[in-house]
């Protein structure tokens, strides 16, 4: 465990959010931290900390991502963590999305992240190495307005789950981290290009954009005491990203999955599950009656725990 600490990761998008928290949190338990930025004044800042290498990398560009490689290459220390964090997250409704915005977001979200796997992956592979790929819970579910974003998140976890399945025999193993609400400044920073999407809804969705606009510009307030809910959203601390981050990195036995969250956002993710499974089973084929799904479920339980998988 000692040992497997003091590796070098590198994390894409180090500059803000969930990211630079990433990049503290491991430099803080003693990691070689390379952090991808994408501005030259947010790459001083990464300097000016002492403890972490600025690599300026835009994860659309094969050009940096090839500079990026190099440069840890001719470092000496190899690189044992790729964490892929860099994203994007606008809403819309999908009929406002236009095809350079759909390209967009899938080039950063997914493209991007296959870009950096694939140059990173002989490093990887010399150092029986670790890959994390940060998801979200929008991998597991979604709702109106969130279409083409969790449409990333899903295909991330298709892609994350046959990238473990195809390293793991070379030693290199994947795992997804799905957050719910983080308390970051993504949602300002992605703020015009949402704003400017409900706008140009037209008819017959002007009156609904109209009234998502008026709630994105006035935010409702959330007491201390009230019930979390899909309007009283209670965003937790970027650290808890981090901390399955750094489990995934060190930990014996890395899970594919890790759930991270609030108790309200979990049942969310499992409740919508719970409805893909009826919904799946709803069918001529394959409809087991009620007690043989329990014991389907009873079984795999029973794997899990034999195996020692959580």
């Amino acid at each position: 465990m000692t040992v497997l600490m003091k590796r070098p990761v590198l994390v894409t998008g180090a500059s803000s959010g969930i990211g630079k928290d990433i990049t503290r949190y491991l430099t803080e338990r003693g990691h070689l931290v390379y952090g991808t930025v994408r501005k030259d004044c947010d790459a001083d800042k990464l300097r000016s900390a002492g403890s972490v290498i600025p690599l300026k990398v835009d994860v659309t560009c094969p050009e940096q991502i090839r500079a990026a490689v190099n440069a840890v290459t001719e470092a000496g220390h190899g690189l044992f963590g790729l964490v892929n964090n860099a994203g994007i997250g606008e809403i819309g409704m999908l009929n406002t999305w236009t095809d350079d915005d759909m390209f967009r977001i899938f080039d950063v979200n997914v493209f991007g992240l296959h870009r950096m796997i694939n140059a990173f992956l002989p490093l990887l592979l010399a150092s029986g190495g670790r890959i994390i790929n940060i998801g979200s819970q929008g991998g597991m579910l979604t709702k109106k307005y969130y279409g083409p974003y969790t449409m990333t998140k899903h295909a991330l976890e298709a892609y994350t789950q046959t990238l473990r399945e195809e390293l793991e025999p070379y030693g290199v193993t994947a795992s997804v981290i799905q957050p719910g609400g983080i308390a970051t400044g993504i949602g300002a920073a992605m703020l015009p290009g949402t704003i400017a999407r409900f706008e140009r809804a037209g008819a017959p969705f002007r009156e609904e954009a109209d009234m998502v606009l008026h709630a994105l510009m006035n935010p409702p307030e959330v007491s201390d005491d009230e019930e979390e809910s899909e309007n009283a959203r209670r965003p937790s601390s970027p650290e808890i990203v981090s901390r399955a981050v750094h489990d995934a990195l060190v930990s014996p036995a890395p899970k594919l999955r890790y759930l991270v969250g609030t108790k309200w956002e979990g049942d969310r993710v499992i409740h919508a599950l719970i409805e893909k499974l009826l919904d799946e089973n709803d069918s001529p084929q394959h409809n087991y009656p009620r007690d043989a799904l329990v014991s389907l479920l009873d079984e795999h339980l029973a794997y899990r725990s034999s195996t020692g998988e959580t």
